[in-house]
Formats: structure tokens, C-alpha cells, sequence
């Protein structure tokens, strides 16, 4: 991280067609960076981008459009190619990475007519027939969940779009720290295919509401996820190393219970997390919910259950609590807490 560190003095008196000759040779040429670097190194362009984008020739916007879109910063790709756009030198090679971009941030309508447009204009071109069917299936399939047209940038710097396939690659960047995993009792994906079965495992079950949670300038920064059975729910968030402690989960977890609120009438919630685990302790009670004083049975006692709603009596919480872990099929249970079987 030190050689990092120098690159951003370097960067930062580079001139404008010299981006490419700062970085290491192996970057410089595309190659994937470490996930411990990778939000340093989009910075370091962030900053290229902020001082020098408005001089950038057409040649100089292509490369940092390419970098920027094989590195997965999604906004600053947007960004490039929008001006590339502006200059009327938006080439095929950059059309696709601005329809990649429009469809990683959410905006299908935008990312549709983009392919559209190619295929009109290269009409033998197969793949852009393709590209586009696959957008408009796409965007039919998002357009079953509310959050696609009541979440855009709901608190100015955040939105949540409904986790699909496309967003393997950009999920695992954030994914990669083994304690995202441990903390959040997630699965330890073996390989990008792991976690294409296990998003359609989760489609498929038609119980829980994974998204992506999307920050204006960084793109993917996490999940936010909720289990719904009738007018409850269970809620489960994680972000990326690089964004926790700044706020963003408990502002998207906001935007989710709301949402989850006024579209499926949610009235309740539930959580847990590790007694230890005092930054995601700390993101619940700031999303309104309250600790139960009730541990996990067994090996997982070091796990703790919070509720957030109306207040109701101690008896009717620990059976909704147990109702609810029955339907989710969940494998922590309540610990002490005797119950009464509540009606299917």
C-alpha cells in the first residue's frame, strides 16, 4: 500500500495524457487489481478524473473509460463515456461499456435503448441483438420489485436495486474479506458459479429481498437483504471494508424497511448479530431496532436478537420470534425462551 500512497502525489501533478504511464505497467495494461487495493486504486483515478477530465482527448477518455470499466468503477466508466458521448465519439467498444455500466447502476431503461440503437446501426452484428434481449429480460424481471422505481438515490447518495447476476463480480470485490462472510453467517463461495446458484437458490425460495446497495460515486457497496412472512420480516446487511463505520449501512437498511413498509405492509422486524460485533450492534439501534436481551440456544449464544416495531408483550415477542424462525427454516434458535404455537 505504500507504492499506493506515492502513486496519488504522483497522480496528482501527472499530466493529462499520462495516467496510463503512472500506473504500475500490470495495472496500466488492465490487469485485475488486489481486492485490498482496489478502492485505492479508484480513487486514484477519481482524482485523475477531477483534474483533469475536461481536457481529456478522445484517446485519453477510451483508455480511462476501458480501465475504469475492466476495474469495475461503474460511475467514473458512466462518466467518461457520457463525455466521450458529448464529443460524438462514442465507438462500439465504448457504447458497451456505457450499456455495462447503465445496467450495473440500475438504470435499464437507459442501458435497453443503448443496445437498441446498436443493433440499428450494426444490424449484422448477432451479439447486439442478444445483448438486448437480455436487457429486456432484465428489466421485465426488475420491474416486479418496488424498489426499481421508489429507490432511486433515495438520500441523495444511496439506492438499492435487486441483486442480480450481473452483479457477481462486483458482490465478490466487496465480499472478499473472509470476516464478511464469518460476521454475517453467510456462505463461503468456492467460485463466481457458487454464487450464481446460490443467488438463484434465493430468487427461487421467494421469501427474502436481496439488493444491492449502490453509493452515487463508488457504485456496489454492499447487500441489504430481508426475509418477509406475512407482515414480518428478518433483516440481514453487510458492506464492504472500505465502507463500513460511515453510515451507509444503517441509511440503506432505512431505505429497505421503508420501502418494505408501504409495498408489502411490513409491520415488524427482526435481526441478530454477534455480541462482539459492536459496529453492526451500533448500525440496528440507529435503524430503530431494539436489543431483546435474547441469545441464540446452544453454540450460538454469541448471537444476539433484536426486534424493531410496535410494541407488544414479552410472551407475544419470543412466539412471533419463534413463528418466524420456524418459517425461514432457520438454523439458530432463541435460547430459554419457552413458547405457544401461533396459527399458520
Amino acid at each position: 500500500m505504500s507504492e499506493l500512497a506515492g502513486l496519488f502525489d504522483t497522480c496528482a501533478g501527472a499530466a493529462t495524457a499520462s495516467l496510463t504511464a503512472v500506473l504500475p505497467r500490470d495495472l496500466a495494461h488492465g490487469a485485475t487489481p488486489e481486492p485490498a487495493q482496489r478502492t485505492a486504486l479508484i480513487e486514484l483515478l477519481h482524482v485523475h478524473w477531477s483534474e483533469h477530465g475536461e481536457q481529456l482527448p478522445p484517446a485519453d477518455l477510451r483508455a480511462l473509460l476501458a480501465l475504469s470499466a475492466h476495474w469495475r468503477d461503474w460511475p467514473l466508466a458512466e462518466a467518461a463515456a457520457v463525455r466521450l458521448q458529448g464529443m460524438d465519439k462514442l465507438d462500439t467498444g465504448a457504447t458497451l461499456h456505457l450499456i455495462d455500466a447503465c445496467r450495473a447502476l440500475g438504470k435499464a431503461d437507459r442501458a435497453l435503448d443503448l443496445a437498441r440503437k446498436l443493433q440499428v446501426r450494426e444490424p449484422a452484428e448477432a451479439r447486439h441483438a442478444r445483448l438486448a434481449e437480455e436487457l429486456q429480460s432484465w428489466r421485465d424481471w426488475r420491474a416486479r420489485f418496488p424498489s426499481a422505481g421508489q429507490c432511486r438515490w433515495g438520500d441523495e447518495n444511496l439506492t438499492l436495486e435487486p441483486l442480480a447476476h450481473h452483479h457477481a463480480r462486483d458482490f465478490i470485490w466487496q465480499y472478499d474479506d473472509p470476516a464478511i462472510a464469518a460476521l454475517c453467517c453467510l456462505p463461503a463461495f468456492g467460485d463466481e458459479l457458487d454464487w450464481h446458484y446460490w443467488l438463484a437458490d434465493v430468487w427461487r425460495a421467494g421469501a427474502r429481498l436481496p439488493h444491492a446497495v449502490l453509493h452515487r460515486e463508488w457504485g456496489f457497496i454492499g447487500c441489504v437483504s430481508l426475509a418477509i412472512h406475512r407482515d414480518v420480516g428478518f433483516f440481514y446487511y453487510w458492506l464492504g471494508r472500505d465502507f463500513q463505520g460511515r453510515g451507509f449501512g444503517p441509511r440503506a437498511g432505512a431505505l429497505l424497511l421503508s420501502l418494505a413498509r408501504r409495498a408489502y405492509g411490513l409491520r415488524c422486524c427482526y435481526a441478530k448479530c454477534f455480541d462482539y460485533n459492536g459496529r453492526s450492534r451500533r448500525g440496528l439501534e440507529k435503524m430503530g431496532f431494539a436489543d431483546l436481551d435474547i441469545r441464540g440456544a446452544g453454540g450460538d449464544c454469541n448471537q444476539l436478537f433484536y426486534r424493531r416495531g410496535p410494541a407488544q408483550s414479552r410472551r407475544r415477542v419470543v412466539d412471533e420470534l419463534h413463528w418466524l424462525l420456524d418459517r425461514m427454516d432457520a438454523q439458530v434458535r432463541p435460547a430459554g425462551q419457552k413458547r405457544k404455537l401461533l396459527s399458520a
